[in-house]
Formats: structure tokens, sequence, C-alpha cells
């Protein structure tokens, strides 16, 4: 089925810049708007959005395309998923959608698995909320004073002990136990059954930013382990992506100008319940780069508030060079006395909290107080200062950043900068990679390169900017003065498809490689010819057709021996370089 028209309607009632704006902090320069790219890692932004065509462009990574490509990237979605999606936010009613049986039936399961999730959902909060075997969920939160009204604002529950709670209520639902099997809620056992995963925990459901669960999280009410348990990764869910409370903290964060990173989710409600709306949770994982990359997109501060023993003061400093290299300002606080976030807020209130959160450290000097705390003396301290920090240094990306926290270590701890360089210089050269960042600007440089193409790009963004003069060039030689494959490939499918029924930037549909669909969006997303220049341009153009023409025909006349033919080439070309000077 053409979707087309539907998606021509979509985007004339959203944005790109509102769209994108939600989940990239955009500024504007010029006539596009620029940010730090989502998708992957830089300090320098390089990720543009175009209002007027409508799409954006990461000169960095090479990602871009329209609202559909961003939506589908960033919320990890499928095409139907994507399209239904922003045409229930734009008020877009759209027919039955008809995919390849391929996409069909992924789109298929996906939206399944978050049905799935949603029934699961409801039946976790049910049991704790309304169900006599929930009373050890009930009594938990009671002990832990959490309200209702937080309760039921993060729909929270509770998995009976029992091997099939869940997996009753499914087959009731007529829910096929395989596809919960997918969706991590269940597990298969040696007999061909199934058995439920979550068995006598709280439920804590994970959401996206959509507000769909994608997962859930369980943890005991004993002693007995694993103490959390999360959902595996699943099509849904992918635990080193999400953060814990982010679909309903993002705005906050962006407002605030900062973000508060916890290790646990009754840390996170319990901050919450006291009306610090900014936080987050990881997932009972090590913090990742995506996950900072999601979070630098709202602000470029964060305070990490990990608990205060040791495991938790290891999770903040191997966190340090995951902000460094993300260009984030990371304090840390920590709480007195081994208290942890849920216990301080519910014993000392928010006053209290916020006098703290006002005294955070900067993470490295919180590393190197560490250090020193617990630095064993002689030879064999020194050693083991170095080697704990050599990992520290070793991931820091940015060299100048590198020499100034090893001055730092130096004049702190007393170790010479000297042995720190030699000792770093032997590790890297063990670990040493090939740069997949060189091999990146390679690509970007090739792209951009005028020198190479010499005016390709030029010429392909009159056409791409001003597509109503595409017919100045139909009937001349236009591929005389276009060395590029890959352009000639764009103009052709330009000069095809012109007049467009939709958008200019549904030609990349019509491109079958990256590399056209991206020198496309370069075209598009740059400044275009001023107006009053684009008659000259077309004359230019036109004019360089005529001469590498002549310049051909008089090689060919030479091979032949055509005296006459190179005579009236010669006086042709003489004309045209007298036109030329007139003008």
């Amino acid at each position: 089925m053409d979707f087309s028209d539907k998606k021509e309607e979509i985007r004339r009632a959203a944005d790109i810049v509102q769209v994108i704006g939600q989940y990239v902090q955009l500024k504007k320069q010029g006539q596009n708007y620029i940010g730090l790219c989502p998708f992957h890692s830089e300090k320098t932004p390089s990720f543009t959005v175009s209002q007027e065509k409508q799409i954006y462009h990461c000169f960095g990574c090479g990602r871009g395309g329209d609202i559909f490509n961003f939506w589908m990237e960033y919320h990890n979605l499928t095409f139907p998923q994507a399209l239904k999606d922003l045409a229930r936010q734009y008020n877009v009613s759209l027919p039955e959608y008809n995919n390849s049986p391929g996409n069909r039936k992924k789109s298929d399961l996906i939206e399944f698995l978050f049905e799935i999730n949603e029934l699961a959902g409801r039946y976790f909060h049910d049991v704790l909320i309304k169900r006599p075997v929930g009373k050890p969920g009930r009594d938990y939160f009671s002990e832990r004073k959490l309200s209702q009204d937080t309760i039921s604002k993060f729909r929270l529950g509770y998995a009976v002990n029992s091997w099939d709670g869940l997996v009753t209520f499914l087959e009731r639902k007529d829910i096929p136990l395989d596809k919960a099997a997918k969706a991590g809620l269940i597990v298969s056992n040696t007999t061909n059954g199934y058995y439920d995963r979550f068995r006598g925990r709280i439920i804590f459901p994970i959401f996206n930013l959509n507000h769909q669960i994608i997962g859930f999280g369980g943890r005991v009410l004993d002693n007995s382990l694993p103490k959390y348990l999360n959902s595996p990764d699943t099509p849904l869910y992918h635990k080193g992506r999400y953060l814990y409370g982010l679909d309903s903290a993002y705005k906050d964060v962006r407002t605030k100008g900062f973000s508060i990173i916890v290790e646990g989710y009754m840390d996170l409600l319990a901050l919450r319940q006291h009306g610090v709306t900014n936080v987050v949770a990881t997932l009972g994982t090590a913090l990742t780069s995506d996950q900072v990359r999601r979070l630098k997109s709202y602000a470029k501060k964060v305070i990490v508030l990990f608990d205060s023993d040791d495991a938790g003061k290891q999770a903040a400093l191997k966190s340090f060079p995951l902000f460094l290299n993300e260009d984030l300002s990371a304090k840390v606080l920590v709480l007195p006395g081994g208290e942890d976030p849920d216990s301080f807020i519910n014993k000392y209130g928010i006053t209290k909290f916020d006098e703290l959160l006002g005294n955070s450290i900067p993470i490295f000097d919180f590393y190197l107080d560490q250090a020193l705390a617990n630095e064993e003396p002689g030879v064999d301290g020194r050693i083991r200062l170095i080697k704990d920090v050599l990992p520290i240094f070793m991931e820091l990306e940015d060299r100048t950043a590198k020499f100034l926290y090893i001055h730092l270590f130096s004049e702190k701890t007393g170790i010479d900068e000297g042995e720190i360089w030699e000792e770093l210089r032997l590790d890297e050269r063990k670990l040493k990679k090939g740069s997949g960042l060189n091999e990146f600007k390679d690509r970007l440089v090739s792209v951009l390169d005028t020198k190479k193409y010499g005016s390709d790009l030029q010429f392909l963004k009159l056409l791409a900017h001003y597509p109503e003069k595409i017919d100045n060039f139909r009937d001349q030689q236009w591929e005389l003065i276009v060395s590029d494959k890959n352009i000639v490939k764009i103009i052709k499918v330009l000069m095809e498809k012109f007049p467009f029924k939709g958008s200019l930037y549904e030609v990349e549909e019509f491109l079958d490689d990256p590399i056209t669909r991206e020198q496309l969006r370069v075209a598009l997303i740059s400044n275009p010819y001023d107006k009053d220049i684009v008659d000259q341009a077309v004359g230019e153009f036109l004019n360089k057709i005529s001469k590498m023409r002549i310049s051909q025909s008089i090689s060919r006349a030479r091979a032949e021996g055509n005296i006459e033919a190179i005579n009236h080439l010669i006086k042709e070309k003489q004309g045209l370089d007298l036109r030329n000077k007139r003008n």
C-alpha cells in the first residue's frame, strides 16, 4: 500500500525541529539547527536539522533522514510502528497497513510483545493492589514508606511466589507462551513447558520514552540471590541502552540543567516521592556510553549518587571516563554514615538532601580522595595506585584532558608524571587497535571533499535546492561535468522523478545504496545558492557543459585528422568565450 500521502500529511502536521528537539538540544545556526548527535559520541555538534527540508543529517556518523527515520532510530522501532506513533500524535488517520511479509512479521511481533508486556504489567499491579497473595508486596512498600500515589504512578507490582502465576494468567488470555518467552516474561523448561521468570518479587515496569513497557525489574523480599532480576535482552529491551525513570524525568532534567543518577529502583522512587524529579537509575548493570549519551541530549551536567559502600564508590569511579569522553560535567555526592538515597531522604528530608547536593564534588577529585585514603605504604602501594588509575586514563579519548588529569594525579600523589606516561604507553601498545574514528573521518572527508569532486557537489546542490531548474539540463550532456558516479545516480533519479509528488527528500527511497543517500542529504541540508545568483549558476554550468562538449569533439576530430571539423569547433569555442566575456 502506498503511504506517501499519509507520510506527507504527517510531515505537514509535524515540525522535525520540534520532534527531534524533544530528545536533542538544538541551536539555530544559519538556516539550520545543530546539536550533539544522539547516535554516536561527539563533543563538537555535527548533527544538523533542516527545518525547511524537514530532514536531519549527522556529518559525523552519516546517519540521517526524515522524521520517520529519526523516530525509528531513536526509539528502536519498525517503520509501521513509527508511522502509527506519529499518526496518533498528529491526528492523522491511517488505513490498514499491508507490508512485505518479512517486515510485517517483524512489526507484528514487536506490537504483540508490547501488548503482552502491557498485560503482564496490569497483572502484576493488580496482584499487588487487590489480591490477598499480593500482601507481601504491599507490606514491603509500606515498610519502605512508598505512597499509593507513587505505586500507581510507576505501576509497581508483585509476582506471586509460584512457578506458574503469570503463565496461567497468560494462557487464560489466549497468549501464545512462546511469544511471552520472547518478551522475557517466562522461561521454557526441559519438558516443553514454561515457568514464570519473576517469582516472589516486587515488580518495577521499565518504560521507553513513549511510555510503553519494554521490560521488568524484580526485587526479592528476603536475602535470596540474585537480589535483583531484570528482563533479558529482547526485541524491545536492551538494558545497556535504557535508564529507569527517564521517560518521566527527561523534561525536568532539561529544565533543571542536570540529572541525578542513582543505582536502584527504590532509590529513585524515594527521591521522586520527595519531589526530586530529575533523577534516573541504572538497570542493574554498570553505566554505559549509550545511557550517558541519552542523558547528554537533555543536559550537560550529571551528579552521581551511588551507595557509599565500596561497590557504589567503584561504580562511580568506573563511570568517570564515560562522562569525560561524552563531554559531560560529572560530580559525585557521597552520603554520610553509610546511608543510601532511599534511607537518607526518608530520614532527613528534601531540605537536607538539597544541601548535600550543593556540596557534590567533581568526580576526579572524588577518585583522588578515595585513592589517597586507601593508599598502602611503600613501593607496593605506589604500584597498586598506578595500576588502579591506568584503566581510567586509558579510556580517556581527549589527549588534552588526559594530560590534565595525569598532572593532577601526579600532584596529589607525588608519583612522577613520567612514570605514569611510561606505564600508559606500555599498556596502550598491548591494547592498540585500529581506530574506527580515523576511518570515520576519512569517509566524511570523502563525502565533502570538493577538490576531489570538483563542482559535482555544487551542481547537485543547485538541482536539489532548485529542482525547477532541472529542465534546463535535461537535454544537455550534463554528465560531462560530473565525475562522481554516485552523484550521477542521484541526478538521474532527480530528473526522472521531477516534478515530485511529495517531499523532495523522498527521492532518497529510489537510491539503492547508503553513500548516494548520504550525498543527497548533504546536498539538501547544506546552505542553498542565494536566489539572486541561481540563474547565473545555471548559466555557468551550461557554459561548462558546452566547453566540455567542444573540447571532446576537438579531440575526436584530431584523432580522425578532420581539419575542417577542428577549425569549425575552434570558432565555436571562441564564440562561446566571447559571449561569456560580454555577459
